[in-house]
C-alpha cells in the first residue's frame, strides 16, 4: 500500500530532520494506532537511518546493546557488556565513517537506568537520535527518579503527536476506494473517534468483503463495522462524533 502522509507522519518527519540537524535526543510521542510505527519505517527506508524497536527482552542494558549491534548491522563477537559497549562506541562514534541516525520505537519500555545509558552513548558519540514511543511513564521503579531527572535535562526537543485529522481520514479512504460523500464523512467521524489503526482495520475488512474489487460505499462500511463489533450502539463511532475530551475510544476490533 502506498505511503500516506497524515499529520502523524509529517509530525514524526519533522521530529527526525530536526534530530538530524541538532544532533541532540529528540522525542516524539503519541497514543497508540496513529501511524507513529509506519512513519519510523519510511523515514527509515527513505533515509537509511538505524530502526529498533524497544521490546521486552531489550530492557536491561546487554539487550540494549546487542539491539543497537542488529539495527546497525554489525557482528556481536564479544558476550561481555563492557566489549559490547565499546564496539557500539566505535561504529556510532563515526570511527567507521558517517554514523546513521537512529530511529527508537516504543522507547518507553526501556527502564529509566537503560535509557539513560542509551543517551549517555548518544552524548559521547554525537549521532542524531529520534525516540518515538506512547504517551507512557517509562518502564521502571520510584528508584529510578534520579535516571528520569536526568533523561529530562538531555531530551533536546519534545513533538506530540495529535489525533487524526479529518484529511488523514479523507487520503485513507481514497487509497482504499471509499466512494461516496456520506461514507467519507462516517469515515472521518470514525477515525477521529478512534485511531487511524482502527479505521485502516475497518477498511481493510470492508476491502476483504469486495475481493479487493469495487468501491467501499457506506452499507458496507455499516455493515461490516457491526460484524466486528458486538456493541449495539458501535455505529455512533460512524456518525458521532465525540469529543476529544471524552473517554479514550477503541477500535470495536
Amino acid at each position: 500500500m502506498t505511503f500516506i502522509e497524515t499529520r502523524a507522519a509529517f509530525t514524526v518527519r519533522t521530529a527526525f530532520d530536526t534530530a538530524v540537524k541538532m544532533r541532540y535526543p529528540v522525542l516524539a510521542v503519541g497514543k497508540a494506532g496513529l501511524g507513529k510505527t509506519v512513519a519510523l519505517n519510511w523515514i527509515a527506508a527513505q533515509s537509511g537511518a538505524a530502526y529498533c524497536e524497544v521490546a521486552q527482552h531489550t530492557k536491561a542494558i546487554r539487550p540494549m546493546f546487542l539491539m543497537l549491534h542488529d539495527a546497525y548491522g554489525v557482528q556481536r563477537d564479544s558476550k561481555h557488556t563492557y566489549d559490547l559497549a565499546k564496539d557500539c562506541m566505535n561504529f556510532l562514534g563515526a570511527r567507521y565513517g558517517p554514523t546513521r541516525p537512529l530511529l527508537v520505537d516504543e522507547y518507553q519500555n526501556f527502564t529509566p537506568t537503560v535509557l539513560r545509558e542509551l543517551l549517555h552513548l548518544q552524548e559521547r558519540c554525537g549521532f542524531a537520535l529520534l525516540l518515538a514511543g506512547n504517551t507512557h511513564r517509562l518502564a521502571g521503579t520510584r528508584r529510578d527518579t534520579h535516571a528520569v531527572d536526568q533523561i529530562e535535562s538531555r531530551i533536546g526537543m519534545r513533538f506530540e503527536i495529535g489525533q487524526p485529522t479529518r484529511e488523514d481520514c479523507v487520503r485513507i479512504g481514497a487509497e482504499h476506494n471509499v466512494e461516496g460523500a456520506d461514507a467519507y464523512e462516517a469515515i472521518a467521524t470514525y477515525g477521529q473517534n478512534t485511531s487511524l489503526r482502527a479505521l485502516c482495520h475497518l477498511l481493510q475488512n470492508c476491502a476483504a468483503g469486495t475481493s479487493g474489487f469495487g468501491s467501499i460505499r457506506l452499507p458496507r462500511i455499516e455493515t461490516t463495522l457491526r460484524g466486528m463489533s458486538c456493541g449495539s450502539d458501535v455505529l455512533r463511532l460512524l456518525h458521532e462524533r465525540r469529543n476529544a475530551a471524552a473517554d479514550d475510544l477503541r477500535s470495536p476490533a
